[in-house]
């Protein structure tokens, strides 16, 4: 019986979790702002302890910050960017992709998605605030458990 109440609680957790809406999928680097504030601004966000980013990895901190530094070389080296040659226009591109693909994708998991649950026995909900990042954690425990106890060699933890 604790395992079909289980099964279906999972299930339930399993269904929550599936139906958060992912965010727009804006850049980080807008087209018609100066690169230099631009760089300066993620800088500061990054060195904050900002709730924007909190997902990040440290690799993916140290791949941000490496691709920002480049970014700044070239505009130090150009100042006037009317001479930047195409050498150094497509590898300043390719920096701002890292840029973007890496805190376009941390900006998404760090965003929080807060949902009112009962739990189990009780009318009262209480409001529970998670991470993406840690609802998806959440979601792969729980079908690692269920496949578990599916299988009949795992444990129920509470």
């Amino acid at each position: 019986m604790k395992r079909v109440i289980l099964a279906a609680g999972t299930a339930a957790l399993l269904l929550a979790l599936g139906t958060a809406q992912a965010a727009p999928k804006d850049e980080v680097f807008a087209r018609n702002k100066p690169l230099a504030e631009q760089v300066d601004l993620i800088e500061k966000d990054l060195n904050t302890n900002n709730e924007i980013y909190s997902e990040l990895t440290g690799e993916d901190r140290s791949k941000v910050r490496q691709a920002l530094g480049r970014i700044r070389g070239v505009l130090d080296q150009y100042p006037e960017q009317a001479g930047i040659t195409e050498s150094a226009k497509l590898e300043l591109y390719n920096d701002q992709q890292v840029v973007n693909t890496v805190l376009t994708k941390a900006r998404e998991d760090s965003r929080q998605i807060c949902t009112r649950e009962k739990s189990t026995g009780s009318h009262r909900a209480t409001t529970q605030c998670r991470t993406v990042a840690q609802r998806e954690r959440d979601k792969a425990t729980a079908q690692r458990e269920l496949n578990s106890v599916q299988r009949g060699g795992g444990k129920l933890t509470n």
